[in-house]
């Protein structure tokens, strides 16, 4: 009898699943680490590119500088280029900040009453239709070289196109705000401080991205037709004199300045709105 119960525990024993041995799998790479590597990959993608175009000779100096022949335009450029790149960077941010900023204030201004709308907006819309470039010339006679007059260009070239998109966010209240302002009989426009501005800062990122490359073009061209210094005046000589090598230096760095404005202002505004994000 014990016999048997040995044979039937055997059998049992055999029938039961062979458990396997743990593995020693190689660690994961975590997904922020797969980003930066992404990141990493597409920022040195074009330049990789632009090696193996040169040194196959795929594509002629005249279309396309050698990045030796770009690297040299740092010691030829006089004064130093970086010197050109701060004028532009400061007549770019300034501009920006204060056309954000007058934007935003138009924008809630007109959203006070319908009758005010009613007035102000055609002119708006006309004049946010109106290219900022086509100014230039207007603002070379009013202003000459100086520098309020570049900055007010890059204010004038994005200011309208914030308003209108500050009028329409605080125009399009979400229904239970609408709800809740009328059950109590108020007036939204009378919140500027605690309902308008947090709306306005949700909602603006985008319109305020497209506005800072719209200002990087406009103060290019306001040094391409009225400057002494700066990247948009070099361009300018450096056309005369068929440096391309250095046109080419110059919209790297203009490339470089609008990246990091973006991300100075991604980043910075995430900050600001800090209610959104918890």
């Amino acid at each position: 009898m014990q016999t048997l119960n040995h044979k039937k525990i055997a059998q049992e024993e055999e029938q039961l699943p062979v458990l396997a041995k743990p593995n020693k799998k190689a660690p994961r790479i975590s997904a922020s680490l797969k980003l930066k590597i992404l990141t990493a990959i597409g920022c040195l993608a074009g330049p990789a590119i632009w090696i193996c175009l040169k040194h196959f000779d795929i594509v002629s100096d005249r279309y396309l500088p050698a990045p030796i022949a770009v690297l040299d335009a740092f010691r030829e450029v006089e004064p130093n280029i970086l010197v050109h790149f701060a004028y532009t960077s400061f007549r770019l941010v300034a501009g920006f900040i204060a056309g954000a900023v007058a934007g935003i204030m138009i924008g809630i201004f007109i959203n006070r009453s319908e009758s005010i709308n009613r007035l102000l907006s055609p002119s708006l819309q006309s004049m946010r239709s109106i290219p900022a470039i086509a100014t230039v010339p207007f603002f070379l006679l009013w202003f000459g070289f100086s520098e309020w007059g570049k900055i007010i260009l890059v204010v004038t070239g994005i200011a309208f196109n914030v308003a209108i998109a500050t009028h329409q966010v605080l125009r399009d209240i979400p229904e239970k705000d609408r709800i809740l302002f009328k059950s109590f009989d108020i007036d939204p426009t009378t919140f500027v401080v605690q309902y308008s501005l947090p709306r306005i800062f949700e909602a603006l990122l985008p319109t305020l991205r497209f506005s800072l490359t719209t200002a990087v073009g406009v103060v290019i061209v306001s040094e391409l037709l009225g400057a002494q210094i700066g990247l948009g005046y070099l361009i300018q000589t450096s056309r005369s004199t068929f440096s391309i090598h250095v046109i080419f230096l110059c919209m790297l760095l203009l490339g470089v300045l609008n990246s990091l404005l973006d991300i100075a202002l991604t980043k910075g505004w995430s900050r600001l709105v800090y209610w959104k994000s918890n």
